[in-house]
């Protein structure tokens, strides 16, 4: 197991720099500095994680929390709630996921009254993205006990790299109101965007 070193601590400084702390953490959470530098040395060891941590320093900085929760997410107010019975691998995993939200904009974070059909599709393209970004994470981190169940995870390895993307839109798509591992993506950001506001403030990877 990799030791927690001068490279996740400095990734962690530049998480806490911005002008606005994110809320603390919510009851029955719980930050825990070392266990989330663990989990940031762990991103660092692979191409992907490095280059997803080099954008952050520029982006809001969310605060990662640790507790009880099926699908870990991030809130609106920039919080990552993470499962804390997670593997570190999966957990690290998860979080690299997330912090692409982080990194690249919430979806529908600002939901407008008109074209929600155009900002769900919107939505969802990103959502297939981090979960893409999450997937190739797991394999470079060797998760090797999945406690969350993507069933197009196989299909994915099984498709050519310029199409993996499009095959997880589509599983979106064909799954609005969620499935293993995922909540009702598609379904919930198109209520969210004909609610016109912005709702419970979870972004689960994505809500």
């Amino acid at each position: 197991m990799p030791r927690s070193g001068p490279l996740a601590l400095a990734a962690l400084l530049a998480l806490s720099c911005r002008t606005a702390d994110p809320p603390p953490c919510p009851a029955r959470f719980a930050a825990d500095g070392a266990h989330a530098a663990r989990l940031l040395d762990r991103l660092r060891e692979t191409p992907d994680g490095a280059a997803l941590l080099a954008l952050l320093p520029a982006a809001p900085s969310p605060r990662i929390c640790f507790g009880p929760v099926a699908v870990s997410s991030i809130t609106t107010e920039s919080v990552v709630l993470l499962d804390r019975d997670l593997g570190e691998p999966e957990a690290a995993a998860r979080l690299g996921h997330l912090l692409a939200h982080a990194a690249s904009g919430l979806p529908m974070a600002h939901p407008r009254a008109a074209d929600c059909d155009a900002q769900v599709e919107e939505a969802l393209s990103r959502e297939a993205g981090a979960l893409a970004l999450e997937l190739r994470l797991r394999r470079a981190l060797g998760v090797s006990e999945r406690r969350l169940p993507y069933a197009f995870e196989d299909d994915f390895w099984r498709t050519p790299a310029v199409a993996r993307e499009a095959l997880v839109l589509d599983y979106l798509h064909t799954h609005p109101d969620g499935a293993p591992g995922l909540d009702g993506l598609a379904s919930g950001y198109a209520r969210r965007c004909r609610a016109e506001g912005p709702g419970p403030p979870v972004v689960v990877p994505g809500r």
